[in-house]
């Protein structure tokens, strides 16, 4: 009888009758031969049938030091993830993560490694004891169990009330089964996938939040590859300039700055902002030109907003339209009351909740609504605030003038970009200017 449990268990094929724990002890992880079978009128085991597995024991004595590997290196590894991950979504700074989580892969796919290797050469150690001790003693079974003479017949009189047969084949060895090994490669397999799909998860989330930061630097060491677009050096593209030098405007081409002014107007119109920047203080009329293609030359519409310039302080104008492109061609002050009757009596009501859903760019840059209600039909509309938030190259305070369609005594959600707070944004005036090419009507 055996001193302790089995390292290996035996599994009975179909139709064998269950061996004694005396040759299972005897024979231990010994692989039967293909064919062979205890007696004559036995079935042979199906193909590629497993005769021995590790038991627990095996599986714990063997690979001890593995295991609590394996078992740290899983739990830091979903731990460290699971903080990754939280810190993402609080746009935390998920990296400082990702070096725990890359020592928790490393650590747990070594432990399932080890642990692989372990069982696999304790179960070859078990083999060959079994065969040290059947080259030493096979006899002994026999001739302690039956008193007959001949060595061979006590060895197979054993053999038969071993397997509860009438009488018993000689039993033949085959080679090793792979079995454990291919066990311990499946699960090595396994563990190393979910590892990398953790890992690669992780360090996207930690790291593509980045992107946009290098990016940037990239652009100011070397130089962007195509001009008006991608670092703050060019952020901001000149597109006229008054001939006494008093007022200049520019094209904000810059992702920040188009993400704080164009990208807080609802729809999918094409987009233009531009910066007026003057050191005198005045009500000014902002001639825009919208062109159907950008290969022609005149534009097929003009348009006209009455804005209030303040000296020293940045004023952004946008202008969503359909045409391909758009332009600033004039911007002319007005001190003779010309521009008296744009003026439209509106309120304007920051809200918590508006009555259409928040655009794109507030998910970026941030904004607050403002309800605006005017009490007469305007087509284009020029509704203007004052921001104390700076939006890219655009510094604080600045004015903002959003060109908007307004409809009588009805509230219009307008989104001021760059700033989530209430406080940093003060209403200013609301215009709207009649011209031939626009029909749009003016209200008083």
């Amino acid at each position: 009888m055996p001193d302790s449990t089995p390292s290996l268990r035996f599994r009975t094929p179909p139709g064998w009758p269950t061996p004694s724990t005396d040759w299972v002890d005897l024979y231990e992880g010994a692989e039967p031969a293909a064919g062979w079978t205890p007696a004559d009128d036995l079935p042979p085991a199906p193909a590629g049938w497993v005769f021995w597995v590790p038991t627990r024991e095996l599986r714990r004595s063997a690979a001890r030091g593995a295991t609590v590997a394996m078992v740290v290196g899983a739990a830091a590894t979903l731990a460290s993830f699971l903080v990754l991950g939280v810190l993402w979504a609080a746009d935390g700074p998920a990296v400082l993560a990702l070096a725990p989580l890359i020592a928790g892969v490393a650590l747990w796919v070594v432990g399932v490694s080890r642990h692989d290797d372990a069982v696999a050469a304790a179960a070859g150690r078990v083999r060959n004891r079994s065969a040290a001790r059947r080259a030493e003693a096979l006899s002994g079974p026999g001739a302690a169990a039956h008193a007959d003479p001949g060595q061979a017949a006590a060895l197979a009189a054993w053999s038969a009330e071993a397997w509860s047969v009438p009488s018993a084949r000689p039993f033949v060895e085959g080679p090793p089964s792979r079995v454990v090994r291919r066990a311990q490669r499946v699960l090595l397999s396994v563990t190393a996938g979910v590892a990398a799909v953790l890992l690669v998860a992780g360090t996207s989330m930690s790291l593509l939040p980045l992107v946009p930061a290098v990016e940037d630097a990239a652009a100011a060491a070397f130089g962007s590859a195509d001009p008006g677009f991608g670092g703050p050096d060019d952020a901001q593209v000149p597109e006229w300039s008054s001939d006494d030098g008093h007022t200049n405007v520019t094209w904000l081409a810059g992702d920040d700055e188009w993400e704080g002014t164009c990208g807080a107007t609802p729809g999918d119109a094409n987009c233009d902002a531009y910066e007026i920047d003057t050191d005198e203080s005045c009500t000014a009329v902002v001639t825009v030109g919208f062109f159907a293609s950008e290969d022609d030359e005149e534009p097929s519409r003009v348009e006209e907003r009455t804005v209030t310039l303040t000296a020293d302080v940045p004023l952004v104008l946008v202008e969503n339209h359909d045409e391909a492109v758009s332009d600033v061609g004039d911007v002319s002050c007005v001190t003779d009351g010309g521009t008296d009757t744009d003026r439209v009596t509106a309120t304007q009501r920051a809200e918590d909740r508006v009555d259409t859903d928040a655009v794109e760019g507030c998910d970026e840059a941030h904004c607050v609504a403002f309800a605006v209600t005017a009490p007469a039909d305007c087509a284009a509309a020029a509704v203007q605030f004052r921001v104390a938030a700076a939006i890219g190259t655009v510094h604080a305070p600045h004015d903002l003038a959003v060109v908007t369609a307004l409809r009588a005594g009805k509230a219009t959600d307008v989104f001021v970009g760059g700033t989530r707070d209430a406080s940093d944004v003060v209403a200013g005036g609301v215009t709207c200017r009649a011209t031939e090419d626009t029909g749009s009507t003016q209200s008083s």
